[in-house]
């Protein structure tokens, strides 16, 4: 409704002046010296933190391309392994040669190193993955029940990504990707998500554990894998209700549709906007009863089931700061940082490397009904990069060195092994606090007395968390040190993981290396994530920029361009 002024029409002259001075100014802009794209013209932020470190300005040489060249070998070998044996499935076991059914049969390898091939310009191998997904992937049909997690971080995610990373113009092909490719690609990206629509059917709208695509329907998981069999009605952690943002954002900007973001959001609306009591601000209760919107357990952590969901906070924001929800997001981050802060960051009793590193080593906890949980696993490693970035961009320095501090703890398991390669989960003796384990077998202790914590599963099946740290530790700092952490990963993992077949499993860490201490298992997350991230940490910085591009839990990037889903 106007104000009730009148309206005065400007003169002929004086509009020809403001026409003339509109035109001068875009003139201006487009001869400053910035590159844009079709989009940047509507989505200039001139306020976006930097987040990379500036290596050029700083007269640091970023590359290394003898070792990303020799990364690049190795998912090149990965690729080709896979083809020989397992193409079209959704895992080679790379010991035996034989296959895997994990992911209901729609080539989880192929479509989740997708985005690698591309980032690192396989060109033929890329080309390969592209054809097979647009012209005999069918989605319509799954092998058992559809794990939503799984399917959007590993698929949808690796399909938008794709997506995105072509209209970019990301890597230069000697024979550019038809416009009729790409489209029919976005268009098996709106199939999968629409196939998983149901999954969000619930009265919260809060994500199902399960989708029945034959029935079109969300569901509970099999009685053999409920969590909570006694229990009535479907639980899910936080990173169910949370890792689904950023892929289905990328997805709603690609295709102008705002259903598939406005899902995500109100699939984890309940946990952001939480009614009950938190007695640490921002560390979610879990699991979650998807029918009513209330916590099922007090259950704390940054490790697995509830990882992503912390990581997504930020990202969020990041990716689309001018999103409605976009300060709730970080704001919540901030909080549950704070708070891990406080609680659940103690120190290990013993500094085994006093000659390397000033202090015992900073553990991130757990908290399990009333109890402070001395466990840490791999996967938590995520979290030094996380802290690091969201403390970059946020300007808190005090949260950037606790994810510093994070990073050299994980980097200090993997000192500790024979391997060279950090395990799953390891247990130590926390200073000034009651611990919930104890070293209890010979072994345990002569562990701890060594090194202050003892490993309780010692494999690794071929995780990327530690050396994903490293290259946000390494972007944003510019300290080499991170490489050469990285380098030190990477040939561990070749040494212990090669097979015939592609990479294996490794059985137990703390045991020397060979063909009798692996497992006939590979998981896509090994050329999705952790060859990608090496990659990313030896190639040109430029690839890949951390103010260009957002991560998902599954290594695809996403571009930072804001868009309004209302």
């Amino acid at each position: 409704m106007g104000s009730g002024r009148s309206f005065s029409r400007p003169s002929s002259r004086l509009r020809n002046i403001g026409l003339g001075s509109v035109f001068a100014l875009f003139i201006f802009y487009l001869l400053l010296p910035h590159s844009f794209d079709s989009d940047s013209l509507f989505n200039i932020n001139i306020s976006r933190p930097r987040v990379q470190f500036d290596f050029r300005r700083h007269g640091v040489v970023a590359a290394n391309p003898g070792k990303a060249a020799r990364v690049k070998g190795t998912m090149k070998d990965t690729f080709w392994r896979y083809r020989e044996a397992a193409w079209g499935m959704d895992e080679v076991r790379p010991i035996s040669g034989g296959t895997r059914t994990s992911r209901n049969g729609w080539a989880a390898t192929l479509v989740d190193t997708l985005t690698t091939t591309l980032v690192m310009g396989l060109e033929k191998e890329f080309m390969l993955e592209l054809d097979y997904v647009v012209d005999t992937l069918n989605f319509s049909h799954a092998i058992d029940l559809v794990d939503p997690f799984e399917t959007t971080i590993r698929y949808l995610g690796a399909l938008v990504s794709t997506v995105d990373l072509l209209d970019a113009g990301f890597t230069t092909l000697s024979k550019p990707v038809p416009q009729e490719t790409r489209d029919a690609l976005l268009r098996q990206a709106v199939f999968l998500a629409d196939k998983l629509a149901p999954g969000f059917d619930s009265p919260t709208g809060m994500i199902w554990p399960r989708i029945n695509f034959t029935e079109g329907v969300g569901c509970r998981e099999i009685p053999g894998e409920r969590p909570y069999p006694d229990y009535n009605h479907a639980t899910i952690g936080p990173a169910r209700a949370g890792s689904n943002w950023l892929e289905n954002y990328g997805l709603s900007r690609l295709t102008g549709d705002p259903i598939y973001a406005a899902n995500a959001t109100k699939a984890w609306k309940p946990l952001v906007y939480n009614k009950w009591k938190e007695q640490w601000p921002g560390l979610i209760d879990a699991p979650w009863d998807i029918m009513t919107g209330t916590p099922f357990d007090e259950q704390r952590s940054w490790g697995a089931g509830h990882d992503s969901y912390y990581e997504y906070l930020i990202k969020a924001h990041i990716l689309s700061p001018t999103d409605e929800h976009s300060t709730k997001y970080r704001d919540r981050w901030i909080q549950a940082v704070e708070s891990t802060r406080d609680h659940l960051l103690f120190r290990g009793t013993v500094n085994s490397r006093s000659e390397s590193y000033p202090n015992a080593p900073l553990f991130l906890h757990q908290y399990r009904s009333g109890w402070i949980v001395n466990e840490m696993g791999h996967l938590a490693c995520f979290a030094g990069g996380n802290m690091m970035l969201g403390g970059t961009y946020l300007m808190r320095p005090d949260i950037v060195a606790l994810g510093k501090e994070l990073v050299e703890t994980c980097r200090r398991t993997y000192e500790a092994t024979a391997t060279g390669i950090g395990p799953e989960y390891w247990h130590w003796d926390p200073a000034g606090q009651v611990s919930a384990f104890t070293a209890d077998t010979e072994w345990h202790q002569m562990q701890r007395n060594k090194t202050g914590w003892w490993v309780i599963d010692a494999r690794w099946m071929l995780r990327p968390e530690t050396v994903e740290s490293y290259f946000y530790a390494y972007r944003i700092t510019g300290e080499k040190k991170y490489q050469d952490w990285a380098w030190d990963a990477y040939t561990a993992y070749v040494r212990a993981a090669k097979a015939d077949h592609g990479y294996a499993e490794v059985q137990d860490v703390t045991r020397p290396p060979g063909p009798d201490n692996q497992n006939d298992n590979a998981e896509s997350f090994w050329g999705a994530e952790t060859l990608k991230y090496l990659y990313l940490i030896f190639c040109d910085d430029k690839v890949a920029s951390l103010d260009e591009w957002v991560f998902s839990t599954e290594a695809h990037p996403f571009r930072i361009l804001d868009w309004n889903s209302k």
